[in-house]
Protein backbone atom coordinates (compact mmCIF):
# COMPACT_ATOMS: atom_id res chain seq x y z
CA UNK A 1 0.00 0.00 0.00
CA UNK A 2 1.22 3.48 -0.85
CA UNK A 3 1.53 5.94 2.04
CA UNK A 4 2.15 9.67 1.81
CA UNK A 5 4.36 11.01 4.62
CA UNK A 6 4.34 14.80 5.17
CA UNK A 7 7.19 15.65 7.53
CA UNK A 8 9.63 18.57 7.55
CA UNK A 9 12.19 17.05 9.94
CA UNK A 10 14.74 15.09 7.87
CA UNK A 11 15.59 12.57 10.62
CA UNK A 12 11.91 11.76 11.17
CA UNK A 13 11.37 11.47 7.40
CA UNK A 14 14.18 8.94 7.13
CA UNK A 15 12.96 6.94 10.12
CA UNK A 16 9.37 6.76 8.87
CA UNK A 17 10.49 5.91 5.37
CA UNK A 18 12.78 3.16 6.64
CA UNK A 19 10.23 1.63 9.01
CA UNK A 20 7.34 1.78 6.55
CA UNK A 21 9.46 0.20 3.81
CA UNK A 22 10.61 -2.56 6.19
CA UNK A 23 6.94 -3.30 6.95
CA UNK A 24 6.15 -3.70 3.26
CA UNK A 25 4.60 -0.30 2.53
CA UNK A 26 5.54 2.11 -0.25
CA UNK A 27 6.18 5.50 1.39
CA UNK A 28 6.40 8.75 -0.55
CA UNK A 29 7.90 11.59 1.49
CA UNK A 30 7.04 15.29 1.23
CA UNK A 31 9.11 17.95 3.02
CA UNK A 32 6.13 20.24 3.71
CA UNK A 33 2.37 20.44 3.46
CA UNK A 34 2.32 22.18 0.09
CA UNK A 35 4.48 19.46 -1.48
CA UNK A 36 2.31 16.77 0.14
CA UNK A 37 -0.84 18.40 -1.24
CA UNK A 38 0.63 18.48 -4.75
CA UNK A 39 1.64 14.81 -4.50
CA UNK A 40 -1.81 13.88 -3.16
CA UNK A 41 -3.55 15.66 -6.03
CA UNK A 42 -1.35 13.87 -8.58
CA UNK A 43 -1.84 10.43 -7.02
CA UNK A 44 -4.40 9.76 -4.31
CA UNK A 45 -2.91 7.84 -1.39
CA UNK A 46 -5.07 5.56 0.77
CA UNK A 47 -3.13 6.68 3.87
CA UNK A 48 -1.47 9.99 4.78
CA UNK A 49 0.80 10.48 7.79
CA UNK A 50 1.26 14.17 8.47
CA UNK A 51 3.22 16.33 10.84
CA UNK A 52 1.10 19.02 12.47
CA UNK A 53 3.45 21.99 12.13
CA UNK A 54 5.25 22.39 8.78
CA UNK A 55 6.32 25.28 6.59
CA UNK A 56 4.24 26.52 3.65
CA UNK A 57 1.13 24.51 4.64
CA UNK A 58 0.57 22.94 8.05
CA UNK A 59 -0.89 19.49 8.67
CA UNK A 60 -4.32 20.84 9.55
CA UNK A 61 -4.65 22.69 6.25
CA UNK A 62 -3.40 19.62 4.38
CA UNK A 63 -6.07 17.44 6.01
CA UNK A 64 -8.77 20.03 5.30
CA UNK A 65 -7.76 20.09 1.62
CA UNK A 66 -7.83 16.29 1.42
CA UNK A 67 -11.25 16.09 3.10
CA UNK A 68 -12.62 18.85 0.90
CA UNK A 69 -11.50 17.06 -2.23
CA UNK A 70 -12.94 13.76 -0.97
CA UNK A 71 -16.29 15.43 -0.27
CA UNK A 72 -16.42 16.77 -3.84
CA UNK A 73 -15.86 13.31 -5.34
Amino acid sequence: MKILVAEDDRATQLRLQSDLSAWGYEPTVAANGREAWELYQAEHFPLVISDWMMPEMDGLELVRNIRSEAAES
